[in-house]
């Protein structure tokens, strides 16, 4: 992976990185690829807990329960929205997702008894301390911890309620389409819709791979992009024309390798290097 960075680096941006930065991007990129290629094993544990009979609850990690064969489109997108607006806590784990998708007795409340009765679904998790000792994942800790109101969660779940056809594919669509689509969803941002389709996509829910690293309103990936002209002396350099390069980057990278989720990984290891450019640390998520 070093020498794979070293000519991209080179060949898009015209200049050699040094080996201590390369180093840390190299080791980046790994850490990126290993989560992306879990959803592999995920895939895997459906089918054995297919098998071997295991309740719902005994799956309870979204991207296992979602892809178990008797999890029909609807109730697989549900879920991935679950996922995706709660997300796994490095503290709590995956506690907000199983709240808001299982019942006391730890069976699965199905979507068409939410879609039945909406009200019923939200007085339930109203009827408990549902944020109590439970945490969002790391890309969703500025949302509030709330049920109600314009920051609150049940506004999110009635819009994707309310649009969730939208996310249903007989042939595959264009990632960037679902992203946008996606966009619309309250208290999601670009983080949430890209992480969202992506699990559509991992998930084999008809999204296509992304073939943009959007840029545009990001925050770390942007400063990654800075970070790498800083260190290659190349000054004067505007938004649009960080954005370029580093689409140029994922053309590169989608054209000289296999790596599944290309735009996914290279953002996600922008985004982790350009914290320590210098010095590997690991992160997870």
């Amino acid at each position: 992976m070093i020498e794979t960075w070293k000519k991209a680096i080179n060949e898009v941006f015209g200049f050699d990185l040094p080996n201590k930065n390369l180093d840390v991007l190299a080791q980046q990129t790994k850490d990126s690829i290993s989560r992306i290629q879990i959803y592999k094993a995920y895939k895997r544990r459906a089918l054995n807990a297919d098998e071997n009979g295991l309740s719902y609850y005994q799956s309870y990690v979204p991207f296992v329960l979602s892809q178990r064969s008797s999890i029909k489109s609807k109730e697989k997108v549900w879920l991935l929205f679950l996922a995706t607006y709660f997300g796994k806590s490095n503290s709590s784990k995956w506690e907000l997702f199983k709240r808001s998708a299982f019942d006391n007795s730890k069976n699965l409340i199905s979507y068409s008894s939410i879609e039945g009765d909406r009200e019923k679904y939200f007085n339930h998790l109203r009827s408990f301390d549902f944020y109590k000792n439970a945490n969002y994942s790391n890309h969703r800790k500025f949302i509030a911890k709330k049920l109600d109101g314009d920051k609150g969660f049940i506004r999110s779940a009635n819009f994707l309620m309310d649009n969730i056809e939208d996310y249903i594919f007989d042939h595959p669509e264009k990632f960037d389409i679902v992203y946008n689509s996606a966009l619309k969803i309250p208290n999601f941002g670009r983080m949430g819709a890209f992480d969202f389709t992506s699990s559509l996509c991992k998930c084999a829910c008809n999204v296509l791979e992304p073939t943009d690293l959007y840029l545009k309103n990001s925050t770390g990936p942007l400063i990654g992009i800075g970070e790498l002209l800083k260190i290659g002396e190349i000054e004067n350099q505007s938004k649009k024309d960080k954005v370029k390069l580093g689409n140029d980057l994922l053309v590169w990278f989608i054209a000289n390798t296999n790596i599944f989720m290309c735009a996914q990984v290279l953002e996600d290891a922008i985004c982790n290097w350009q914290k320590s450019p210098a010095k590997y640390k690991k992160y997870f998520g």
